[in-house]
């Protein structure tokens, strides 16, 4: 992965969409790909972090992020489809996905875990990826180098304690990964990258770890070149699409 050789010229006026990008690395992903002059859809069930993040990009770097208020726990059908409507109606096609969105609600036994928020999570985590595709793949079929960017976590790959639906969120997660690879990648020019940010400072990780010192971590900021290469066209021979950051 050579960072050096990406051309940012080559991410103006491209169309992309972030989910859970209210804060963040979401939010991180917002502000650098508006100052690489993207158009940004922005999804997130937070309005108000979305409108102060639309009024920071347009007064700082002078484009007008699209914004999608949507709770992804309650997500159907006829609710994506609105959103694919709304995309097409704004742009010509989508060139990039990034599906972020996820919570951790709490760390918990089974046993100790209700249904509610249980579905809850797998429905963020994971569902809501499954039926934004579906009615977003045709959208970028349009594209000259469409990418899909799933945000992962090591404990999908390997499940520990008290995880529970977060990391049956993310198992699930690579397995929708893989599937789509194996689908798409033969018969469209569709790129897909599943990538582990690993610990880094997040709301999420403060949550799971409270102990733990978060100027010891790495900032969101500090990922943004690896999801750079993953939309850039300079990773079109790339081999594989689990990508950890290191």
């Amino acid at each position: 992965m050579n960072i050096k050789d990406i051309k940012n010229s080559q991410f103006k006026d491209k169309n992309i969409l972030i989910t859970g990008c209210s804060k963040g690395i979401g939010r991180s992903l917002v502000i650098k790909l508006s100052q690489l002059g993207a158009n940004v859809i922005l999804l997130s069930r937070n309005e108000k972090k979305m409108d102060e993040l639309y009024d920071f990009i347009k007064e700082d770097y002078g484009t007008e992020p699209c914004i999608l208020k949507c709770d992804l726990s309650y997500l159907d059908e006829e609710k994506a489809q609105g959103i694919a409507k709304i995309i097409v109606k704004h742009y010509k096609c989508l060139d990039g996905i990034i599906f972020n969105a996820a919570i951790l609600e709490k760390m918990s036994n089974i046993e100790s875990f209700d249904l509610k928020t249980w579905q809850k999570i797998i429905n963020v985590n994971l569902t809501s990826s499954f039926i934004l595709s579906k009615y977003l793949i045709p959208l970028l079929q349009n594209s000259l180098s469409p990418r899909i960017i799933f945000t992962t976590s090591g404990i999908g790959k390997k499940p520990k304690a008290y995880w529970g639906p977060y990391a049956v969120s993310k198992a699930g997660i690579n397995a929708l990964a893989d599937i789509m690879v194996d689908e798409l990648e033969s018969v469209s020019n569709i790129k897909i990258f599943n990538f582990n940010p690993k610990a880094t400072q997040t709301d999420m990780r403060a949550i799971a770890y409270p102990a733990e010192d978060p100027s010891s971590l790495k900032k969101p900021e500090d990922l943004m070149n690896y999801y750079i290469w993953m939309l850039s066209s300079e990773n079109s021979s790339h081999d594989g699409n689990y990508i950890e950051y290191r």
